[in-house]
């Protein structure tokens, strides 16, 4: 059984405090999108063995931009500063959580190939075919926890994507098999511009953005265990009723 560990988040102090995160969230998620986008244009302009697969590239592009949209479309929907704090409303809508993952995890296709890491993933029975959330928030946290366990899996492992229903909520299971957290870094890991991956130009805000977005979506996120043998994060979240 594994034992969440969870550290409180902390909110902004100040209203420049409060804008700083806004402006930073922002920023984080269109960076991770764009970079993405880069990594693919790249490989199509400057390699020639990449020409001979053109469309798998171009639709990793397609697919890249149209997700950047759908983020900054749902950020400036829903996230505010409203008298110095920041507001996140959730716009749900119903959607087939099996093959919503699926299309999730797809757009990892060509940084999988590279690193040779495989993302695989398991169903239990009792999981509804259809939910109701706001699949772009859920999208960004999974994003944030898939992106960090790349970052960390060596090559010709895999990461594992485990999902059950637990009392009428949903539990997403994101494990790697990497080196673990550092564990002077583990009380930081939910605190903004906190960064686990220095020298890699990260904001420091994925894990932070995640959790304020679980919270939103009517749950949690929690680091169930970190050791030399990997490193497994819980996401909880509410299907809002299932449709």
């Amino acid at each position: 059984m594994l034992i969440p560990h969870n550290p409180q988040s902390v909110m902004p102090a100040t209203s420049s405090e409060t804008m700083q995160v806004f402006m930073g969230m922002l920023a984080h998620e269109m960076r991770t999108q764009i970079a993405g986008i880069c990594t693919a244009s790249n490989i199509l302009l400057h390699e020639k063995e990449s020409r001979k697969n053109k469309n798998f590239y171009l639709s990793h592009i397609n697919s890249m931009s149209i997700n950047v949209l759908h983020v900054l479309n749902n950020m400036m929907a829903t996230n505010t500063v409203e008298g110095g704090k920041l507001a996140i409303k959730t716009l749900p809508i119903r959607i087939q959580i099996r093959e919503w993952l699926k299309e999730q995890v797809q757009q990892y296709k060509l940084i999988t190939a590279i690193r040779s890491v495989k993302i695989k993933i398991n169903f239990r029975r009792n999981v509804p075919e259809y939910i109701m959330t706001d699949e772009v928030k859920l999208g960004q946290i999974l994003k944030n926890l898939i992106d960090n366990a790349l970052k960390f899996a060596s090559s010709d492992t895999s990461i594992f994507i485990y999902i059950c229903c637990l009392r009428g909520r949903l539990l997403f299971q994101i494990s790697d098999c990497g080196q673990g957290i550092p564990t002077d870094k583990i009380p930081l890991l939910f605190k903004p511009f906190q960064s686990l991956d220095e020298g890699l130009g990260g904001t420091g805000l994925g894990l932070y953005i995640s959790k304020l977005y679980a919270e939103s979506l009517g749950g949690d996120l929690m680091l169930a265990k970190s050791d030399a043998t990997g490193t497994s994060f819980l996401v909880l979240i509410s299907t809002q009723g299932q449709a």
